[in-house]
């Protein structure tokens, strides 16, 4: 019965964040545990799961854009402040990854951290698997068809058609 209820309640959730402005494709849910700031600064596309305890932040002109067949697992956390996200299809978010499109920044002389950031997007393309437990930092561009391992700290560009792991996370070996 518990099972019922939750589904009930994420179902419901997911009515009242696109009464509230978010754009969710057919079949696509946010569970009713899901922290949203600015519901209309969110897009789904068709059959997206964003799963329990996941925190998406954007700000007023920030975006959080998912493809079809995507999601992220519980307890992610998107940073996106007036930056953008956008997810492609066939994504797979494990679970506790964190994404910062604005975050301290140790450039800058004579700054403290507090007072000096990076802002950037994150773009991530289609058939992508992301390990639990990954880092991905402003300005990451993860291309189609790469796999990130768990545990990683990815920025930057990477190439499509690998496998990446480490911290920070390296090339390793083809998908060929």
């Amino acid at each position: 019965m518990p099972d019922i209820l939750s589904r009930i309640c994420t179902r419901l959730y997911t009515l009242i964040l696109r009464c509230r402005g978010a754009k969710t494709g057919r079949g696509s849910v946010l569970h009713h545990s899901t922290d949203v700031m600015n519901a209309s600064r969110i897009m789904l596309g068709e059959d997206s799961t964003i799963y329990k305890n996941v925190s998406i932040y954007p700000d007023k002109s920030g975006y959080f854009i998912m493809g079809n067949r995507s999601h992220a697992a519980p307890y992610c956390y998107f940073l996106i402040a007036d930056n953008r996200i956008e997810i492609g299809n066939d994504v797979a978010i494990g679970p506790f990854c964190a994404f910062f499109c604005h975050s301290n920044s140790p450039e800058g002389a004579g700054k403290v951290f507090s007072e000096n950031y990076v802002d950037s997007d994150i773009i991530i393309g289609s058939n992508v698997f992301i390990g639990a437990h990954c880092t991905v930092l402003p300005g990451t561009i993860i291309p189609d068809r790469v796999v990130i391992g768990a545990n990683s700290l990815v920025s930057g560009e990477l190439e499509s058609g690998f496998i990446y792991a480490g911290s920070p996370a390296k090339k390793i070996k083809s998908l060929n």
